[in-house]
């Protein structure tokens, strides 16, 4: 028996704003409720909206301008179309790149657990802890998360692979911030972060690359399940 994909929650949202600019019969260039009149009308939270809309920004159907408003930019027949073979095309790219970190990456932890100071130990530690304290301020910690594995690459003490990894890593993120941007994502994989972060403390490679792949099982998942 084939089981039903659980719609998620920014399609569902994308989906009743289509509708609002067709029973209104928006053009392009109409402007479309504000962020608040739309949270209210959808009764979502507006980290919800706020996705649905990147991910609508992202395929060409709306625009955002700060302090002005959200405008009609293109037909929704076109977002129908669009957003499907976009969302496809994003994912496939994303587990590529994924794919790629995850052999590049695998072995900048190895070359950590050998080779990092205590100094770089310490500045990992910290990015973790400081991305887990505003993790529980409900605040994004994405980017001492970043800081957190460019601390691991900088560790293995091989310039050439570093270099890759941070380009690597770092089209994943821009890719990833739109038109997905969930931070759950980062927010699942912090227990493997500490359990990765003591077995480079106890110089174990083998326990530090098994919990490394469990950070990237978790992130494949989820874009998997978009």
């Amino acid at each position: 028996m084939k089981s039903i994909r659980k719609v998620p929650l920014h399609e569902m949202i994308i989906t009743e704003i289509q509708q609002y600019i067709e029973k209104n019969q928006l053009k392009k260039g109409d402007r479309l409720p504000s962020v608040a009149q739309l949270t209210k009308m959808l009764n979502v939270s507006r980290s919800s909206l706020r996705e649905a809309l990147r991910f609508m920004e992202a395929v060409g159907t709306i625009e955002v301008i700060n302090g002005k408003g959200i405008y009609v930019k293109d037909d929704c027949d076109s977002l129908r179309i669009e957003a499907k073979i976009e969302l496809e095309n994003e994912k496939q790219l994303l587990l590529q790149i994924s794919e790629v970190r995850r052999a590049l990456e695998g072995k900048a932890v190895e070359l950590a657990v050998a080779r990092a100071t205590k100094e770089e130990i310490y500045l990992m530690e910290n990015h973790l802890m400081e991305a887990l304290r505003l993790k529980d301020l409900g605040l994004d910690s994405s980017k001492e998360d970043w800081a957190f594995h460019k601390t691991i690459y900088q560790a293995s003490h091989n310039p050439v692979l570093q270099s890759v990894l941070e380009s690597v890593s770092d089209t994943f993120n821009k890719l990833w911030s739109k038109p997905f941007g969930i931070e759950k994502i980062f927010e699942d994989t912090y227990p493997f972060h500490l359990s990765l972060l003591e077995a480079i403390k106890q110089r174990d490679a083998e326990r530090a690359l098994k919990e490394f792949n469990k950070i990237i099982d978790s992130v494949e998942n989820t874009i998997s399940n978009i």
